[in-house]
């Protein structure tokens, strides 16, 4: 009937409105994350897994690399941007180096003001940003994207070239006196494993230990040769014991209600179970 017909149209209109109004005011977020190796940035609308658009640049020098992230994004619109980088860097908001990358061996790169190279206080000065470490950020993205009802705490581990730790703690990562660095805790050598570790300030830290590098000079092998190991291998029982001990070491500390582990070196997904009853 006429009532209904009327209803239905106006509903339809209204929502109408409601979609135009929404693709007009959509969000738009930029990414900025950096690597030893490579920079990505991005942007992402409404949604931060909705990547819409996406440039990779090779790792050069500072002025180069940041540089050309710069002109990629002034050529784009933005309400707000991410930064997270291999560090160390100084992410403590207030503090004279904020925004730098510091005491990095990378070459070129220590005592690296990042934020000012890409615009943030120039171009960029009135769009909020934020700048972390580039475990911090998968660390908060697991933890939003994935995160339980009542769920306050998570961490994040990536295992590769080296080993780092992301901690979100009451829904923020952590950001202290230094942002975390778990890959550097020591840990209790397993029964029968003689090799003293290859991190050079350390030794047997988990990183020294379970690295890529680590393991290649347990081997004496190139690290082209990791992925034709057998899961059998006795070297992943040692690794998965000491990944086991760092997983440990974090919920007797901080508690997380999860822990995320990634990294290429998880691309052997054998290893999840093995940490899991490593004893």
């Amino acid at each position: 009937n006429m009532k209904q017909m009327t209803f239905l149209a106006s509903t339809l209109y209204k929502n109408l409105i409601n979609i135009i109004k929404r693709s007009i005011h959509m969000t738009r977020y930029a990414a900025v994350e950096g690597g030893g190796t490579s920079w990505t940035v991005a942007i992402a609308i409404d949604q931060p897994d909705n990547i819409v658009e996406k440039l990779n640049i090779i790792t050069e020098t500072p002025e180069i690399t940041l540089g050309k992230i710069r002109e990629w994004l002034n050529e784009r619109q933005f309400d707000s941007i991410g930064v997270a980088s291999f560090g160390p860097i100084d992410a403590k908001v207030g503090s004279p180096t904020y925004g730098y990358i510091t005491s990095t061996p990378k070459p070129y790169w220590a005592n690296t003001n990042v934020l000012k190279l890409l615009g943030l206080y120039d171009e960029f000065l009135n769009i909020p940003f934020d700048f972390d470490t580039d475990v911090n950020a998968p660390a908060l993205a697991e933890y939003i994207l994935h995160k339980k009802p009542n769920m306050t705490s998570s961490s994040y581990i990536t295992i590769g070239t080296g080993i780092g730790v992301g901690l979100v703690v009451n829904g923020a990562t952590v950001k202290g006196l230094v942002h975390p660095e778990g890959g550097h805790m020591l840990v209790q050598p397993r029964d029968g494993d003689v090799f003293q570790g290859s991190c050079p300030y350390h030794g047997r830290c988990v990183e020294g230990m379970c690295s890529s590098g680590a393991l290649c000079k347990r081997l004496n092998c190139d690290i082209s040769e990791l992925p034709n190991l057998d899961d059998t291998h006795e070297v992943w029982d040692n690794f998965s014991y000491y990944i086991a001990q760092l997983c440990c070491n974090l919920i007797l500390i901080v508690s997380p209600e999860r822990i995320v582990i990634g990294g290429g070196i998880m691309n052997r997904t054998s290893l999840y179970n093995k940490i899991r009853v490593s004893d």
